[in-house]
């Protein structure tokens, strides 16, 4: 079953992504055999998801910006969600000095 899925998935994926599954997943010298399908998933997230999140929440932190149509606590929970979005939540003293600016 897991097989197949793995198949299955390579027809979902593109671009960085497809090579790094093709290369280390498909290819017969890869250096792991017998791939879980959770296993690849979590391997694609971590490589290709994961890091690219983590820094397009740290940029929407630091650039959002107060809009008086919105209001203040529309800007409070802008940053709270950008920051909730990092793989490590950012300290109190951060947040606060952002929202203070």
């Amino acid at each position: 079953m897991d097989q197949e899925r793995i198949f299955a998935l390579h027809e979902f994926i593109n671009g960085k992504a497809r090579n790094w599954f093709c290369h280390h997943v498909l290819h017969t010298n890869q250096d792991k055999q017998d791939w879980t399908f959770k296993e690849v998933l979590i391997r694609l997230y971590n490589r290709f998801v994961n890091a690219a999140t983590m820094q397009e929440a740290h940029e929407a932190f630091r650039t959002a910006v107060y809009d008086t149509r919105t209001g203040i606590q529309t800007f409070y929970e802008e940053l709270i969600g950008h920051a909730q979005n990092m793989a490590v939540y950012l300290d109190e003293f951060t947040i606060w000095e952002t929202f203070l600016k």
